[in-house]
């Protein structure tokens, strides 16, 4: 269990193995959240060792890995992988880690492990981590990740802020649209260890404009009771004229009665 254990949180913190282990880090920013991915790709060698680890570490270690195992598995990383992030927070903002939470970590599993453990094939596994800010990234002055050296990132900010300075990134480039996308790799501070800082600012030609009440045309103002009022006068003349033909009508007869 203990060598399963160090296979994978060596696999995940320290990176790609010689020869058959790729890393990817793929970092989206939201303005109260981030999510960060990491691809991990194993070929030769160390896909047969990736499933021997798993089948003697929490299986019968009978060279087949079954779906239970592979679940058994999921679940001890997971609360591997939680745990060495608590120790210490891969992301801060104003080089701080207040305010950021650890929401969720998840773990997929390529189903490709399952079967044969002396396979040479190629195995992708997922991993995901989820933070939730407390105060918005659009007000923050920068943002720093740590990650393994050497190993491809890219990184996602949201739309209204602006990334003015990059540090920690081989081969940077940026991609600017209605948001900045940075990829590169994650240069080497020490031993394994890469940090990236991004120098942050608020663009402002992203966020909602207030509308100015002065500039506001209102809608041209309808009388709605002025057919009502029309009905009315036109009803009370004709009334005055039926009332004034029967009075004249009820003169007449009485005349003629008179007669």
């Amino acid at each position: 269990m203990k060598g399963f254990i160090t296979f994978f949180v060596i696999a995940l913190l320290v990176g790609a193995g010689e020869g058959g282990n790729l890393w990817a880090n793929n970092i989206t920013i939201n303005e109260y959240d981030m999510i960060w991915s990491y691809d991990e790709t194993i070929t030769g060698a160390d896909s047969i060792a990736f499933r021997i680890n798993i089948d003697s570490g929490f299986g019968d270690n009978d060279s087949f890995v079954n779906t239970w195992e592979v679940l058994l598995a999921d679940k001890e990383l997971r609360k591997e992988f939680r745990s060495s992030i608590y120790k210490e927070l891969d992301v801060r903002i104003n080089n701080k880690t207040d305010g950021i939470y650890l929401v969720d970590v998840d773990a997929m599993l390529s189903p490709d492990v399952i079967g044969k453990t002396h396979i040479l094939d190629t195995v992708v596994n997922t991993y995901t981590t989820t933070y939730r800010f407390d105060t918005s990234v659009l007000n923050a002055g920068s943002i720093w990740f740590m990650g393994q050296a050497g190993t491809p990132v890219t990184i996602v900010m949201p739309q209204g802020v602006d990334v003015t300075n990059i540090s920690g990134i081989d081969n940077a480039t940026i991609n600017i649209t209605d948001h900045a996308e940075i990829s590169g790799f994650f240069r080497e501070i020490s031993k394994d260890r890469g940090e990236i800082t991004l120098t942050l600012s608020r663009n402002t030609s992203f966020i909602k404009k207030e509308i100015n009440a002065s500039n506001v045309t209102s809608p041209e103002k309808t009388d709605e009771t002025k057919p009502v009022v029309e009905m009315l006068s036109w009803i009370r003349d004709a009334s005055i004229v039926v009332v004034g033909l029967v009075i004249i009508l009820l003169i007449y007869v009485f005349r003629i009665r008179k007669k």
